[in-house]
């Protein structure tokens, strides 16, 4: 990895990476999870190679060892978000827009109607979804349940991103340095 940050795998995790065909993708993907070890082991005051995890019925991972800590990851591109939390399960989704996906049909393909005519207006629509199946935990196919509330979140250009939250509307904060 080109990366100056440690990589911070379990031997799994690196057996993973290793499977990806593109150096790129397994950088990628390298970086992201390194990244959620490291914000986890930091909220939890513990090793990052100490995290165990597991996952749900449909690959929503957890920690067993750590009953009451939600967190989520997504990367797409160049790009990675994270979500930590304490006791509300919560989903996070990016996705760097494509000019020739066919984003329309695969919102509908969910059951999703009224949809917009605008190529980002379709892909905040679809991060808003994969949120809220992400933090349900359940499959993208079946309707998230009306509790799970999701809001867009400020990406960098031509990307979309969406955070979800159980129970409670996400209401995005942002700050800048001076």
């Amino acid at each position: 990895m080109t990366s100056s940050r440690p990589v911070l795998l379990s031997a799994d995790e690196a057996e993973r990476a290793g499977r990806f065909h593109f150096e790129r993708d397994r950088e990628r993907w390298s970086r992201a999870h390194s990244a959620l070890r490291a914000i986890l082991a930091d909220y939890l005051q513990v090793a990052p190679l100490e995290l165990r995890f597991a996952t749900g019925t449909h690959g929503k991972p957890y920690l067993p060892e750590h009953p009451g800590v939600e967190f989520n990851l997504s990367h797409s591109g160049d790009y990675a978000l994270i979500a930590v939390s304490r006791d509300v399960p919560v989903g996070v989704d990016i996705q760097e827009i494509r000019l020739h996906a066919d984003m329309a049909g695969l919102l509908r393909r969910l059951g999703e109607t009224d949809l917009p005519a605008r190529n980002a207006d379709l892909y905040s629509r679809w991060v808003r979804r994969e949120a809220r199946s992400k933090a349900a935990g359940g499959a993208l196919f079946d309707a998230p349940s009306p509790d799970i509330y999701a809001a867009d979140l400020r990406a960098p250009e031509g990307y979309a991103a969406a955070v979800a939250l159980r129970d409670v509307a996400p209401q995005p904060v942002y700050f800048s340095s001076l």
